[in-house]
């Protein structure tokens, strides 16, 4: 045993669980080497970045084809980078689109790979399973159905529970938070996450200004990562109602009464801080068209996933707009339909809470094999 990994996480989430799961291995190991792809918080817990996530966050068909460049040279730097290091293993997060191509390259190596956050298969892109047979030596999952949908193919899935539970759990709230702010504690608050890329920020901005101006006596609190774009933040950050913080999601989400949330991570996070909201989503116009082509399932939010039912209303392309946005908003404030929502979340908590930290479980799995 070399006692190295190369390790590869292209968004922030994954860069987050990335750290967690060094953290874990190093627990276990104190003399592991890590080198590869990811952001601050890998860095912090002493990987050696050589490609940072201003370079891999590209999200939707247009974007891509614009930066194939990159793309293509991020894929030349990883393989001559592995070869060079000549890892024990490859462990890749979630970025499926680059990821599962270094693991098909990987595999004519023979050098051996574990996948955390599974691939999103089961929603579209199932012609990808097989590559996933193929190319993974075990897959870590973080959703309860995802065992038995890998299973099915013959996949050996690991269910290991949702990070995140325990993420938000131990969570200290600022009690300062508001005051800091400058904000009364009585006030409405309305969180919203407009996504962490500039091109989905840029889109799913431009639906909510109408509501930003009609409801000026609440408070909308934006959600914004270190590496935006301001530009993009402009056109709400000169209102009096609103208020553009940088990496305090956690913090914005405990202490709102309601939230406009992108698709993805952050609205699993915001059901698991039983925080009514609306889930939103705007594409590019062709990219549109080719996901509802490609998409396999009923609902684009985790919550109503796991719990297999419309609990959080999902504003999609057209239908997210000002009109649709207004409606949800105020049924968000009115308390029977609110206390329905939380009553649901806490199912969904208890569906995805394991006893054992999701990290600690995969590094034994990947140092000791278990």
């Amino acid at each position: 045993m070399n006692n190295r990994y190369y390790i590869i996480a292209g968004e922030v989430s994954g860069d987050i669980h990335g750290a967690e799961l060094v953290k874990s291995m190093k627990k276990l190991n104190s003399g592991l080497k890590f080198k590869g792809f990811g952001g601050d918080n890998m860095k912090e817990e002493g990987v050696d970045i050589s490609v940072g996530l201003d370079r891999l966050s590209i999200m939707g068909f247009i974007e891509v084809l614009l930066n194939i460049g990159t793309i293509l040279s991020n894929f030349r730097i990883a393989k001559k980078e592995i070869l060079e290091f000549n890892p024990e293993a490859l462990i890749l997060i979630d970025f499926p689109g680059f990821n599962l191509r270094i693991a098909k390259w990987a595999k004519k190596h023979n050098i051996k790979v574990y996948y955390f956050i599974a691939p999103m298969v089961w929603a579209w892109g199932r012609g990808r399973v097989k590559s996933i047979k193929k190319n993974l030596d075990k897959l870590y999952v973080i959703l309860p159905f995802e065992k038995d949908f890998f299973s099915n193919y013959g996949i050996d899935a690991v269910y290991v529970g949702n990070p995140l539970v325990r993420k938000v759990n131990n969570f200290e709230p600022d009690p300062y938070f508001l005051s800091k702010l400058g904000i009364n504690s009585d006030s409405e608050i309305i969180a919203f996450f407009p996504g962490s890329r500039n091109s989905e920020i840029k889109r799913n901005i431009k639906p909510v200004i109408p509501l930003i101006e009609k409801y000026k006596e609440k408070i909308f609190l934006v959600a914004a990562m270190k590496n935006t774009d301001d530009k993009y933040l402009n056109e709400v950050n000169n209102y009096e109602n609103v208020h553009v913080l940088y990496d305090r999601n956690y913090d914005i989400l405990n202490i709102a009464n309601a939230g406009i949330i992108k698709s993805g991570t952050s609205s699993l996070e915001a059901s698991l801080f039983k925080l009514p909201h609306v889930v939103v989503f705007m594409s590019s116009g062709i990219s549109a068209v080719i996901t509802r082509l490609l998409i396999k399932v009923k609902y684009i939010s985790l919550i109503n996933l796991i719990l297999d039912k419309l609990v959080v209303k999902e504003l999609l392309q057209s239908e997210f707009n000002f009109k649709n946005l207004d409606s949800e908003i105020s049924n968000l404030f009115d308390e029977k339909y609110r206390t329905e929502k939380i009553q649901e979340f806490e199912k969904g908590i208890d569906i995805l809470k394991m006893n054992d930290v999701p990290t600690d479980i995969i590094a034994k799995s990947i140092l000791f094999n278990e």
